[in-house]
């Protein structure tokens, strides 16, 4: 069943749903009308047979209103009167209980015949009853007479000894439903015969309807097989539309056009760069002169995960990393069509969003004319190194224990902030710290916690200070902290006080809920109102943190101050 449904053709498989559904539909609409017509039908014979009954129980009021009601061979001649007629198959008049105690109990044929007599006697709803026998259907309607002092302008009670609303009696009368039953099967007939006349109709109408919008999807097939058989493009022939065709087909075969244009473009310039890039390690991106691209390498892909389907016309800024600012794009782009070439690295991301770092060189390629013909990039992948280069940075620049600047980069920090300091005539303050006790807890504790104590040191004292000031660790538990631009010296004992406040605080180990205590001391050494030497500034500041530790540790000293 599923191959032979796949073997079916577009049109074919849109024409066997419609016409299926066309059925439901119409089949339905069928029952519908059907059972309108049918309900229409019925509901009429059961008025029919409502009047009827009445019009009994209006006799049977008359009678007893001239007295001939009492006789039973006048009751026995009316309903053999009134029910002398071929659609009536049975008539009776049903006399109930109350009017059989005062009266009697009259006919034979005058009781309570069944259940639906009692129904109707004690319910006092009139009831229908419907037998759809095929060869001979019949309608019984049951109607109650209800006692009233004024039926129809008589007073029943006058007569009859029994409460108002009270059942009197009721009339029963039958009647012969074959000629309805007739017209529901002949009206049945003719509709089936429309729904089969329609149904042809509709078919051969949505078939003609398919087929016209087939036509352009055949030519449109034909035209890609040619393609596909050729091989080429050089043949290409937009398929011609007409004006205004925007449907979904005319928009299919625009698209079509469009893209057998794109790669009409697209072979031309394939054959110039095949030799250059199938074999080439670095990455090459060819765009054209909008900066759009029209060709990638396997290491493009291999470098930046994205495929040329994924790239091809757009704009290589979607590998952007934002990593530079538009004045390095600015001076890049003056220098690729000023001078036609430009080298240099560049951050850019992958397809996945990660970061990495190229060396691209870029060239441009002109026309005869001197107008661009394309752009070509050709660029290799230094992430790696890079990354190499930036851990040896930091290896020997960094404490890799707190992170914090190491002895080498502190000195080259300092330089720089003596440098600065003298150049704007400002003071600068160096803080040496040694830590006070850190010996007796690294001994009992271990060395890993100590390590631990360390590196909460860092984070305190860098919560301590400014950005633009450089927190150091020298080694052991020697810190150093440098303060550029400092006006005053209430500030800088607000910072030394702080850093001791904060220092002061007990520090905790992982499963041990012991306070530990530890306290600093501090020299401070201001530039250059006490020395202006690199190394000379250092001294000071080292003599004025043992100046601090002999007055009893746990307090900052300024060097002069020290005593030395």
């Amino acid at each position: 069943m599923r191959n032979w449904w796949q073997s079916l053709g577009i049109g074919n498989k849109l024409n066997i749903p419609i016409q299926a559904m066309l059925i439901v539909v119409l089949s339905f609409a069928h029952f519908w009308v059907m059972e309108h017509i049918r309900d229409e039908i019925l509901d009429g014979a059961e008025r029919r047979a409502a009047v009827s009954a009445d019009g009994i129980i209006n006799g049977m009021n008359m009678m007893m209103l001239n007295g001939m009601i009492i006789d039973p061979d006048n009751r026995r001649l009316f309903i053999q009167k009134m029910g002398d007629s071929d659609h009536v198959k049975e008539l009776r008049i049903i006399r109930a209980k109350q009017v059989q105690d005062q009266y009697g109990p009259g006919l034979p044929e005058e009781q309570v015949a069944d259940e639906m007599d009692h129904r109707v006697m004690a319910t006092k709803q009139t009831e229908f009853l419907l037998n759809e026998d095929s060869s001979a259907p019949t309608l019984r309607a049951v109607v109650p007479f209800i006692a009233s002092t004024n039926y129809r302008g008589t007073n029943c009670l006058s007569c009859h000894d029994v409460e108002a609303d009270s059942v009197n009696g009721a009339a029963s009368i039958t009647i012969d439903m074959t000629d309805d039953f007739e017209a529901i099967r002949h009206t049945q007939v003719l509709l089936w015969a429309g729904q089969i006349v329609l149904q042809i109709l509709l078919f051969f109408a949505t078939h003609s309807m398919i087929a016209c919008f087939m036509r352009r999807i055949i030519v449109l097939q034909s035209r890609m097989e040619a393609m596909q058989a050729t091989g080429s493009m050089e043949r290409f022939i937009p398929i011609e539309l007409r004006t205004g065709c925007q449907d979904e087909i005319g928009k299919l075969t625009s698209a079509f056009n469009r893209m057998s244009e794109t790669l009409y473009n697209s072979e031309k310039s394939m054959r110039l760069a095949t030799s250059i890039y199938q074999s080439n390690a670095d990455a090459i991106v060819v765009t054209d002169e909008n900066n759009l691209i029209v060709d990638v390498n396997p290491a493009f892909t291999r470098i930046t995960d994205y495929t040329l389907d994924e790239v091809r016309g757009k704009n290589p800024r979607l590998m952007q990393s934002g990593h530079h600012d538009t004045k390095f794009y600015e001076e890049m782009w003056q220098q690729i069509l000023g001078e036609g070439h430009w080298k240099g690295e560049i951050w850019d991301k992958r397809k996945d969003g990660e970061l990495f770092a190229k060396m691209a060189n870029i060239i441009v390629l002109r026309n005869a004319d001197g107008s661009i013909y394309r752009y070509v990039a050709q660029f290799s992948d230094i992430t790696e190194k890079k990354h190499k280069d930036e851990m040896i940075h930091w290896q020997a620049n960094y404490d890799p224990l707190t992170n914090l600047p190491n002895r080498r980069l502190f000195h080259d920090r300092l330089g720089q902030a003596i440098k600065m300091a003298h150049r704007k005539a400002l003071p600068l303050a160096l803080f040496f710290i040694d830590l006070d006790h850190f010996k007796e807890i690294n001994d009992q504790c271990g060395h890993a916690n100590g390590d631990v104590l360390l590196m909460e040191v860092a984070q305190r004292l860098s919560s301590c200070v400014r950005e633009a000031d450089t927190v150091a660790r020298l080694g052991g538990d020697e810190f150093t902290v440098i303060l550029p631009d400092l006006g005053d010296t209430p500030q800088i004992n607000r910072i030394a006080e702080n850093i001791i406040e904060k220092l002061a605080q007990p520090f905790y180990f992982l499963n041990d809920e012991t306070k530990h205590h530890i306290s600093a001391s501090i020299g401070i050494a201001i530039y250059p109102q006490d020395t202006t030497a690199f190394d000379g500034l250092l001294k000071c500041a080292d003599k004025a943190m043992y100046a601090a530790k002999a007055a009893g540790r746990n307090r900052y000293i300024y060097f002069p101050e020290s005593g030395q």
